[in-house]
């Protein structure tokens, strides 16, 4: 039985390296995501043969892709073997159509698989999401210019230097909604600010005559693409996410150039969130599969 154990910080560099090392992949597999949100998804992990394995008791004994550039098949047989003498089938999640056709090329049809559409990430091209041009995003270029009308604004940047003003406008935001079903993102939110610099965060406040009114956070996922973890808006504010999300790109572009993608993560299978990210046309949906052994 492989020897699990919980994720730490200092885990970081190393799961950064086997990542990138890897190639395509999703917003799931940024070390940031994986830490951030540890206190819910409760994620186990070991390092074996160059790959990090991870492994979820909580989601119903669950194994991620094992992401790495070591022997792949032999890897994957000890994860069949620890799933087997944990007393269930073997069933991986999260991958991507690059890692499936792998996993086709060892194993075969071997595994049945299940698309996994509310957690396929939307990513949109950093130009895209910085100017709106073209007639499909002329509505949020609309937005934008009701936005611009309603108050003088301002964009801020975000850094461990002014990271208070962040952290109240979103524990505000949090209590406004008092909605029991964003505890788990408030804990995960809160993590990122309590460990801010040493998962390389970047973010940025929006401003409406003087007041904040939306927020922006992620991290960069690999070379040329950047993880939009976090987006809070005030709902009373016309166009306030639509002015965060220009914003906070505009401001990627500037601090990290090579950034060619924004992966503005996945949708959840909910409705109103999936009309949201569907509206700006995304340029890949990174779409997700569940593979379970025969």
């Amino acid at each position: 039985m492989i020897d699990f154990r919980e994720v730490k910080l200092e885990d970081k560099p190393l799961v950064d390296s086997l990542i990138c090392a890897s190639g395509c992949h999703g917003a799931d597999y940024s070390f940031a995501n994986l830490y951030i949100w540890r206190h819910t998804y409760k994620p186990l992990i070991n390092f074996i043969n160059n790959r990090i394995v991870i492994y979820m008791p909580h989601s119903g004994g669950l194994y991620a892709f094992p992401k790495g550039d070591g022997p792949l098949k032999e890897t994957i047989e000890l994860m069949r073997e620890d799933a087997h003498e944990r007393g269930h089938k073997f069933e991986m999640r999260g991958l991507t159509p690059m890692i499936l056709d792998e996993l086709k090329e060892i194993y075969g049809d071997s595994f049945s698989i299940k698309e996994d559409r509310d957690n396929a990430d939307y990513v949109y091209k950093t130009e895209k999401l910085c100017e709106l041009r073209g007639r499909h995003l002329s509505s949020k270029r609309n937005h934008i210019k009701h936005f611009e009308r309603n108050g003088d604004w301002y964009f801020k940047r975000i850094t461990s230097d002014n990271l208070k003003e962040a952290r109240d406008f979103v524990n505000t935001f949090y209590n406004e909604k008092d909605d029991p079903e964003l505890e788990d993102e408030s804990v995960a939110i809160n993590e990122m600010f309590d460990n801010f610099d040493a998962l390389e965060f970047y973010a940025g406040i929006l401003y409406q005559s003087d007041k904040p009114v939306a927020f922006s956070a992620g991290t960069r996922l690999d070379e040329i693409t950047f993880d939009t973890h976090f987006e809070k808006a005030l709902p009373t504010v016309e166009a306030a996410y639509t002015m965060i999300n220009r914003e906070f790109a505009r401001m990627i572009r500037e601090l990290l150039p090579d950034i060619q993608y924004f992966n503005r993560e996945e949708d959840m299978g909910i409705e109103g969130l999936r009309r949201a990210k569907e509206s700006y046309r995304p340029d890949i949906l990174l779409m997700k599969y569940t593979v379970t052994e025969k």
